[in-house]
């Protein structure tokens, strides 16, 4: 049945506040007028689909309306299927190399990213906001609109994200009240996030003409619909429509059994569109899969007037400390299989609006990450991996986004009766349906409408290998008989489910002039390019049958030789073409009034095809890792793309083009008999890299001892907390949480001065870590023992502490990063560092602390306060490019001759071969299992590049971003090695090449300060 258009809401007008500069934002400027959005579509019969690929319209600077009903968001009256990609800037510290990632994600057929903006990366004390650099989202979302992307903007102010507190400041830990409401204090830090960063936001919506937001998140994964979140959400909203936001605005709900903040509902009066978020295979990548299962009833359900939106897919699974996988066995759990299984679902229960969560994983540097679910590398499993590098899942993606662009009646397909399917040996076979009767191109020579029909095991973990036909009835206004018996209609062939695979196929479609009956192949595109062209592609080695509708029996030509049988029905006015799906082979038939060209392929070949936007139409890329863009200049045609080896290019160009580029290179081209331009390209030249043999060593934590001194340290004799889960503690009676002192990243210093009043045995620690975090504990300068996080006694040797005689003890805290608050319980505000120590015997102790040189401020504000903890050698700026190391010994050992830290320092000389985008990464080694007790800290250029912990793992090789790397030149290494026992350390640190490309995006090393430049002549105790 058909679905009648709603009109969901008016016209509606909403405030602007005054544009920020990019750079720290020091003050807000006040409201100004704003351009409004239509909501909900126009009251007029739908607009016909196109068959031409939705071109993109955010760079051309005028306003666009939005609306959508129950179907598909709808731009300027014309539908879209909103195909996404999760990016986290942040997880990238190599802002050129944003660019990379996007044009990946264009290239690879998707319209949308989906961007986090995460507050506490902007954010170091109250009322301050940093946006340039590493952090400049305005330079981000203009070349999201540069690349052709649209937007969907979700900056919180809680986002979760696995990163340390969920997105919100360190600060906020000292608040009282609970956040995620609308507690006074937390509710005014929120909305000035929110004033700050919509004043960014608002001057690229799509509505305004600024660029190409087009949806807009508020907060993220409600966790539940009381009153008080209730509130919290709508006061949200109010703010954000105030602010200026014009485009949709929506909430996920965690999951799809909710049907919380529907629009018009208890916590979405100020919504438009109805999310929601599904992982249906879980997170434990070691364990069993999850099952795939129908959602769309209920969501209709939830939410009738809007398009099925999946704010958040899987796309992999994070890995957290101390697993028994690593990333790479999450890109196994979450495989090709699986995102060709779960794109196929998500078609059959009508999602137009989708977004993968992750596209790009990336690295959790510094302490940006949260302790309790992942460790440095954000991996994710996803489909362009931490190194930037493509893997086989981007291309499955791709077949999803270039058929959801390329077939335009797929926005605007309802779910109807599918046909019964006739499985010959395997598991069962489920097939869905879905029609659209809104027409696509040249409609007197269009069927009923376009079908898409989906088959997959309903046991999504089935390994068997299912062979299927079905009876396809195109009962409608076309011409000749309109059922076909059996599909595929060769005796002896049939459609091939194998295990843990799935098949989404096209029927009655219209494109142009030609008329595709139905295909067992799937559409992975069709284009102009310089010639009518229908790509399609199949699993390797199995059946594909392709049927035609011509008045006329065409000609068919195989243009390469690959076998091709043909068949002509004259009564149906039909061409059957029976292949097997073996290579790349192009068919040429001769028919009607124009000539239509087909490339089948197999699903290997897909990898290597590539539409591009060159402008007026179309380009078609066969052969290159990755082709990038397309621009015609003239008869000549420029593209850019990466080759991972050298190889051929095939290139279907528009029409008057003869010549090509690749990377700005003028390549020798010929015609093959498809008429597609041929030519060689190059691929990436030798990389060799140094090896880490020779390193500069200095003992470095001088504050276990006695004789240090620690008297401009901060004091710490608080006896009440900001935030009372801080303390005091019940022995000591003063509050030492690092967060009231202003230190809230990595590792904190604390030393106890007190005169034992009698001779104890016992000092017994509680310490809050976080996952994975530690303490080391000394006495008077005697190591007394390590512990993890919570409370643990150690015994003092006699005599160490003597009656009457001034002792001290020192306390090295590392902090692992703030927890999340996800269930928002206020875990995420238990504290970091010492919570309570109770030293036997010791009568009164005053304590001081030191964490981060400068505390929430720090001196080096290109890196910020994420780079840093509280090591001496930090404090010292041993970290950074030109420290003086010149008296440090000489060493080729890593092995700490006794517990604490010991810091080692390197240069690499590269010299990357230009032209080529080179992975480096950073491995360490050591053959203990794990028995070892020590961790390292890892310093490139002064940044924080990761955080390896021997007896805990799993990670053990670390990528470097390419923003912290001089690819010609000197490169600073530094490791701060924790030791919890004498003798421990890596066997060996290496520098590893993880894959080149001929290719890639410019890139700079990042603009950041050197020792000189932050310390000069300062010395940091």
């Amino acid at each position: 049945m058909t679905h009648h258009p709603h009109r969901l809401h008016v016209l509606r007008r909403r405030a602007v506040v005054g544009g920020l500069a990019t750079g720290l934002v020091l003050s807000l400027a006040s409201p100004l007028p704003a351009s409004a959005h239509t909501s909900g579509p126009p009251g007029r019969a739908p607009a016909a689909a196109s068959a031409v690929p939705h071109r993109f319209p955010g760079n051309d600077h005028r306003p666009h309306s939005v609306a959508w009903d129950e179907k598909s968001l709808k731009v300027d009256g014309e539908r879209l299927v909103v195909w996404s990609g999760e990016f986290h800037y942040w997880r990238l510290p190599s802002p050129d190399q944003w660019r990379d990632v996007l044009q990946k994600l264009k290239a690879s057929g998707f319209n949308a990213v989906s961007l986090y903006f995460f507050w506490g990366y902007h954010s170091g004390e109250p009322g301050t906001y940093d946006f340039s650099g590493v952090r400049d989202i305005d330079r981000l979302l203009t070349m999201a609109e540069q690349e052709g992307l649209y937007v969907i903007a979700r900056p919180g102010p809680y986002i979760n994200a696995e990163v340390s507190m969920g997105g919100l400041p360190p600060y906020m830990t000292t608040y009282q009240g609970e956040q995620r409401t609308a507690d006074p204090q937390n509710l005014a830090a929120d909305l000035e996030w929110l004033k700050a960063v919509n004043g960014i936001i608002r001057r690229h919506q799509i509505t305004d003409g600024g660029g190409s937001v087009i949806a807009y998140q508020v907060e993220n994964e409600q966790i539940d619909n009381s009153p008080e979140h209730v509130d919290y959400i709508e006061k949200l909203q109010s703010a954000v429509v105030d602010q200026g936001i014009t485009v949709p605005l929506f909430h996920n709900d965690y999951g799809t059994g909710h049907g919380w903040n529907v629009p018009g509902g208890p916590g979405g009066s100020r919504l438009d569109l109805y999310a929601f978020d599904t992982y249906p295979l879980g997170f434990d990548c070691a364990g069993s899969r999850g099952q795939l299962k129908d959602y769309e009833s209920r969501i209709r359900g939830y939410a009738p007037r809007t398009p099925v939106f999946v704010a958040e897919g899987q796309g992999g699974a994070f890995t957290a400390w101390g697993r028994g996988f690593r990333t790479n066995e999450c890109a196994t759990f979450t495989d090709t299989a699986f995102t060709r299984q779960f794109a196929v679902n998500n078609l059959a229960n009508g999602a137009t609006m989708f977004n993968t969560y992750m596209e790009y994983g990336g690295t959790n540097w510094g302490w940006t990450g949260d302790p309790g679910s992942g460790f440095t590398s954000y991996d994710y499993g996803a489909a362009i991996a931490e190194n930037r590098a493509i893997t086989p899942k981007l291309a499955v993606q791709k077949e999803f986004g270039y058929l959801q662009n390329a077939v335009k009646p797929i926005a605007s397909a309802q779910a109807v009766t599918a046909p019964a399917v006739t499985v010959t040996g395997g598991g069962p076979v489920k097939a869905q349906q879905r029609l659209s009767t809104e027409k696509a191109g040249d409609t007197s020579v269009s069927g009923n409408g376009t079908r898409l029909i989906t088959l997959r095991h309903p046991d999504s973990d089935d390994t068997t290998t299912s062979r299927v036909t079905f009876p396809l009835d195109l009962a409608g206004p076309s011409a000749g008989p309109a059922a076909y018996p059996r599909v595929p209609q060769k005796q002896g062939t049939a459609i091939t489910v194998g295990g843990r695979d799935a098949a989404t196929l096209v029927a009655d479609y219209a494109f142009g002039p030609h008329r595709l009956v139905y295909s067992t192949s799937q559409l992975l595109t069709q284009l102009n390019a310089g010639r009518d062209l229908l790509v399609l592609d199949g699993a390797k080695g199995t059946d594909g049958e392709t049927v035609l509708r011509y008045a006329q029996k065409p000609e068919v030509t195989s243009l390469d030789g690959a076998p091709v049988e043909t068949t002509w029905d004259p009564e149906r006015g039909d061409l059957r073409i029976n292949y097997v799906h073996e290579g790349t082979r192009t068919v040429r038939v001769s028919g009607g009034d124009r000539v239509l060209t087909l490339v089948i392929s197999d699903r290997e070949g897909v990898a290597a095809t590539w539409q591009l936007d060159a402008g007026s139409s179309d380009v078609l890329v066969l052969g290159p890792e990755l082709a990038r863009t397309a621009r015609v200049a003239g008869a000549r045609l420029d593209l850019t793309g990466d080759t991972r080896r050298a190889g051929r290019l095939r290139v279907f160009a528009p029409a008057g083009v003869d010549s090509l580029t690749w990377n700005r290179r003028r390549l020798a081209v010929s015609r093959d008999e498809a008429g597609a331009l041929v030519a060689d390209v190059p691929g990436p030249a030798e990389v060799s890299l140094p090896a880490l043999d020779t390193w500069r060593a200095a003992g470095s934590d001088p504050e276990h001892t006695t004789a240090f001194d620690d008297s401009d340290w901060t004091v710490a004799d608080r006896t009440t907390a900001a935030n009372p889960r801080h303390g005091p503690g019940a022995v000591s009676g003063v509050v030492l949480d690092t967060d009231e002192y202003g230190f809230h990243e990595g590792d904190t210093w604390y030393r106890g001065h007190y005169t034992p009043a009698a001779a104890g045995r016992t000092v017994q620690v509680t310490v809050k870590t976080g996952t994975a975090g530690h303490a080391l504990v000394w006495l008077n300068g005697r190591y007394l023992g390590a512990q993890g996080d919570g409370t643990a006694t150690h015994t003092v040797p006699a005599g160490l502490a003597e009656p009457g005689k001034p002792a001290v003890l020192a306390v090295l805290v590392r902090n692992m990063g703030q927890y999340e608050d996800w269930s928002s319980d206020g875990r995420s505000k238990g504290g970091r560092g010492l919570s309570d120590v109770d030293i036997a015997g010791a009568g009164k102790v005053d304590w001081r602390i030191q964490g981060a040189l400068g505390g929430p401020h720090p001196a080096d504000t290109a890196r910020g306060p994420y780079n840093n903890g509280g090591l001496y050698g930090e404090r010292m700026g041993w970290h950074l490019p030109g420290a003086p190391d010149g008296s440090w010994e000489r060493t080729g050992s890593l092995k700490s001759d006794r517990p604490g830290v010991r810091w080692y320092r390197t240069t690499a000389r590269l010299n990357l071969p230009r032209g080529t985008d080179t992975a480096v990464g950073l491995r360490i080694d050591d053959d203990s299992a794990k028995a070892d007790k020590y961790r390292v800290q890892i310093f490139v250029n002064g940044w924080n590049t990761g955080q390896y912990v021997n007896n805990v793992g799993p990670q053990k090789e670390f990528v470097i971003p390419a923003g912290f790397l001089e690819p010609q030149g000197a490169n600073t290494i530094a490791l701060a090695v924790t030791a919890e026992q004498t003798g421990v350390g890596p066997d060996a640190v290496r520098l590893v090449n993880q894959g080149a490309v001929r290719g890639g995006v410019e890139g700079r090393r990042n603009a950041a300060p050197d020792y000189a430049t932050v310390h000069g002549t300062r010395t940091a105790r």
